[in-house]
């Protein structure tokens, strides 16, 4: 059936359902970055800048993706401090990661429904992607691996 449109496209297609999804990205990318530490926090974020900085390997499993980043951000930006460049990863993977989670509970929701054809369904589905991210997004774990040099973030963008 070529000329029928399914139901998931339309909202896919919506420009609400883009809006707040670029709306979520924002809001969580921007208070990422202004809460991101500005130095080495504690743990295993200095190794994991020291190591990023030089291309070494941290402890295992060694999180190599995470390290070639980190030296490309400490290469490319030229203002800050290193830890600061390494730092922002997180913020930046995290924020992406929010947007995900939006888009995937509206996923869901517009699953669960099977149809989106009235006015409530569609304020459910936005409000509940919107308010699941934001409840991700700043929920103390997460905003707290978000502002500095860990895995995390990265791990829950891929």
């Amino acid at each position: 059936m070529a000329g029928k449109k399914s139901n998931s496209n339309q909202t896919d297609r919506d420009p609400l359902h883009i809006i707040l999804a670029v709306a979520v990205l924002i809001v969580s990318l921007v208070t990422y970055l202004r809460t991101v530490q500005p130095t080495v926090p504690y743990w295993d974020c200095g190794e994991f800048i020291a190591c990023a900085h030089i291309l070494g390997i941290p402890h295992p499993p060694g999180t190599p993706l995470f390290m070639l980043i980190g030296r490309v951000f400490s290469m490319l930006i030229p203002f800050g401090e290193v830890a600061w460049r390494v730092n922002i990863i997180s913020s930046i993977s995290s924020a992406f990661a929010v947007m995900f989670g939006y888009l995937i509970v509206t996923w869901v929701i517009r699953k669960w429904y099977r149809k989106v054809d009235t006015i409530y369904k569609r304020a459910t589905v936005y409000i509940g992607g919107v308010t699941g991210a934001l409840f991700m997004a700043f929920s103390r774990t997460f905003w707290n691996n978000a502002v500095e040099a860990e895995v995390y973030g990265l791990s829950m963008l891929i």
